[in-house]
């Protein structure tokens, strides 16, 4: 009975031994692969919409020759107003996350500014008196621009500048009355301008197809002439800063497939 037992307490320890020196032992099987995850890229075509707010000032850059004078001036308004519209544009992000990229906006715009001035008297016990104003107007901007960025995954920023355009409304009235004679005039003009544009901005992918964006551009739609008669010589400059928010919906079109990275 003794000699039972020790054969079976021998066995036993062998038993518990062996399970111990083979859990011990380095495991053969391969490890867990690890989760691979697709990296957003900002490659594809996306088109979107934006809303904001311009503004800067008009400046009206005049000369003049009414012998024996000669005189000259710049005075300027004070010009803001909202717009907003939609763009179009394409991005190629390379493996160094260089980004390079063209874009083309319309907005319509409400970017304004007026100036008024008035006079009265009594001359010789008749009443005297004029009034007059003048203003401008941006009714829409447009820009066509190459962008160049530098992605930290789903947060890019870009640098902007390239070709502008637009529509801009000039409007004078002026009215004067000397007793009982009154008499006025107003004149109003179209003039479809030509400039550039430059500016920066960041963007974020809240989807791997929706972004969100916020920029800055300065435009300058160059000068047009007013009046060029009689010696007198009344131009208009229009510049504009224009900070706006967009949306971007991004499509996988013409997108390579995307890159996978392991996340552990």
């Amino acid at each position: 009975m003794i000699r039972k037992l020790s054969i079976s307490s021998i066995a036993t320890a062998m038993l518990c031994s062996s399970v111990a020196f083979a859990a011990d032992l380095p495991s053969r099987l391969p490890p867990p692969p690890a989760p691979y995850v697709p990296m957003f890229s900002w490659t594809g075509l996306y088109v979107g919409a934006n809303i904001g707010y311009g503004g800067d000032r008009f400046a009206y850059p005049f000369n003049g020759f009414a012998p024996p004078f000669v005189f000259s001036g710049s005075p300027t308004i004070t010009s803001g107003g909202v717009l907003g519209g939609g763009q179009l544009g394409y991005n190629w992000e390379f493996p160094n996350n260089i980004l390079l990229g063209f874009e083309t906006d319309f907005d319509g715009a409400a970017i304004r500014g007026k100036a008024t001035a008035d006079a009265g008297a009594v001359i010789l016990g008749l009443p005297v008196g004029a009034a007059a104003s003048a203003g401008s107007r941006i009714n829409y901007i447009g820009t066509v621009r190459g962008r160049v960025g530098y992605a930290f995954d789903r947060f890019l920023v870009y640098g902007t500048g390239g070709f502008a355009y637009g529509q801009v409304n000039f409007t004078a009235n002026a009215a004067a009355v000397a007793g009982g004679v009154a008499a006025a005039i107003s004149t109003s003009q179209n003039s479809n301008r030509t400039g550039w544009t430059a500016g920066g901005g960041v963007e974020y992918a809240i989807t791997n197809n929706l972004t969100l964006k916020t920029e800055y551009l300065y435009v300058n739609l160059g000068t047009n002439t007013l009046l060029n008669a009689g010696g007198i010589n009344i131009r208009q400059k229009t510049t504009a800063n224009i900070v706006r928010a967009g949306l971007n919906y991004k499509f996988d079109w013409f997108a390579p497939p995307p890159a996978v990275v392991a996340k552990y």
